[in-house]
């Protein structure tokens, strides 16, 4: 049945839902004075309905919960830009104090070199006996320093000759084929100690070697120096540091315990096999380069 005030269908029910009306009244009544009244009536408890539901409206809300009211938002575009900027500024901020912790311990690694290379240059043979596995570091350092230096070299005096291809020729090749003989030096001394039976550290045998090449360091800073002011002199030190170079190998090895063991070869021939084998290479890879050098040098035409 539906309500005469409030419009609502309650069905067979005797009272609205809604408004509370009795209905039961407004269906047994037929005559219009009576409709009329009913009808006043329930238009009278419609208005306290609504009345009451208004006052009792806030006090309802404030104890019952209700679903969130949708608002409008406006979507701030600026957000994602600004974590994105967040984020940039802390990778920034990360690499640069990782780029700051490699400077510096770049720096301590240099003055650590620089006073192991003084300390080291005036005895290299005595400094040699007593490195241990903690100067293979240094070793290696000075092993890339006589392959850049070496390439320095070159690399100026191509220049001075006005030749084509400096990068190439007068770098890159130096500095590959004096890696390569550093490389086989470290190996044949290797291979001698193993033929021998010696018991030996690889990272000692680098750091023993490095330390003996010191002065070859010093040979080739002074030889690029040379270049502009004496060119001989500066091609004698260049052959001082690859002389140095062999005589570190030797030296290495004539320090260890020899022919302690009945070999079929004698100590003495397997070092002059390793000699013979690193001089063929040297020959190979720098000797051209070098004997080509002098003969520009001596030439009438292409003297420095």
């Amino acid at each position: 049945m539906k309500c005469p005030v409030c419009n609502h269908e309650n069905g067979s029910a005797h009272y609205c839902e809604r408004c509370g009306t009795d209905l039961t009244q407004s269906s047994s009544s037929s005559t219009a004075p009576r409709d009329h009244e009913s009808a006043a009536a329930a238009e009278s408890e419609y208005t306290r309905w609504s009345s009451t539901q208004a006052s009792s409206s806030p006090s309802v809300s404030s104890h019952t919960p209700s679903a969130p009211t949708p608002t409008e938002q406006g979507y701030d575009t600026s957000r994602p830009n600004n974590h994105s900027s967040a984020g940039d500024s802390n990778t920034n901020q990360w690499n640069n104090v990782m780029q700051n912790e490699k400077v510096q311990q770049a720096k301590e690694v240099s003055k650590q070199y620089l006073s192991y290379f003084l300390s080291i240059l005036a005895r290299p043979y005595q400094a040699m006996k007593t490195v241990g596995e903690q100067h293979a570091l240094n070793g290696l350092i000075t092993m890339a320093l006589i392959a850049i230096l070496s390439s320095t070299y070159f690399l100026l005096t191509f220049s001075r000759l006005d030749m084509g291809g400096l990068f190439v020729a007068g770098f890159i090749r130096p500095l590959l084929f004096t890696v390569i003989i550093l490389i086989v030096a470290v190996v044949l001394i290797y291979a001698v100690l193993k033929i021998e039976k010696v018991t030996f550290r690889p990272k000692t045998l680098v750091a023993q070697y490095g330390t003996l090449l010191v002065p070859s360091v010093a040979a080739l800073v002074l030889a690029n120096l040379f270049i502009f002011i004496s060119y001989p002199i500066a091609i004698f030190l260049l052959v001082v540091s690859y002389v140095i170079v062999f005589a570190g190998l030797n030296a290495v090895l004539f320090q260890y315990p020899l022919n302690r063991t009945k070999s079929a070869l004698d100590s003495m021939y397997t070092v002059l096999i390793a000699n013979v084998v690193l001089l063929y290479i040297l020959y190979r890879l720098l000797a051209g380069s070098i004997i080509g050098i002098l003969g520009m040098m001596l030439s009438p035409f292409g003297r420095l």
